[in-house]
């Protein structure tokens, strides 16, 4: 999976997301079901700076995680 990041005018961070070849609005239901199928992440930064780049780094390693460890967990 691929997002992609660039930061506004205004200093908002905007993401898309990687669906086949098309980039489309970040969708949360699309980014679990494409990291179920795969657990990784890839990421255009774009012009975020240093900080920001870690911080969205640590979420989405805990958010990896998290599938990772739903994924091994068995249907009750």
């Amino acid at each position: 999976m691929k997002l992609h990041f660039k930061k506004t005018e205004s200093g908002d961070i905007q993401v898309q997301i990687e669906k086949g070849t098309v980039l489309d609005a970040f969708d949360y239901v699309e980014m679990l079901k494409q990291l179920m199928q795969e657990n990784a992440i890839e990421c255009e930064w774009g012009n975020l700076d240093e900080p920001e780049k870690s911080k969205l780094n640590e979420l989405l390693e805990k958010i990896k995680e998290a599938v990772k460890t739903g994924m091994e967990k068995p249907l009750e």
